[in-house]
């Protein structure tokens, strides 16, 4: 889905200024970035995903951290 909205917003000229992710969400960042490109991002995407799937995780925490302009 991500990778949709980003062609469609290209198709449009749209390019943003900055953008930031988390989680699968950095892929899209590299895919934006052009680090990636839309095969390479799917699988990494899918990778990621079954390393998930069969990989027994601890309990675990996550910090939401604001950012603010000086």
């Amino acid at each position: 889905m991500q990778i949709g909205l980003v062609n469609l917003l290209r198709q449009l000229g749209i390019q943003p200024d900055g953008y930031v992710g988390h989680s699968l969400g950095e892929q899209s960042c590299a895919y934006i970035d052009e680090c990636l490109n839309e095969e390479q991002t799917i699988l990494a995407a899918y990778a990621r995903g079954m390393a998930s799937k069969d990989t027994e995780l601890i309990d675990g925490m996550m910090a939401a951290i604001g950012k603010t302009q000086v």
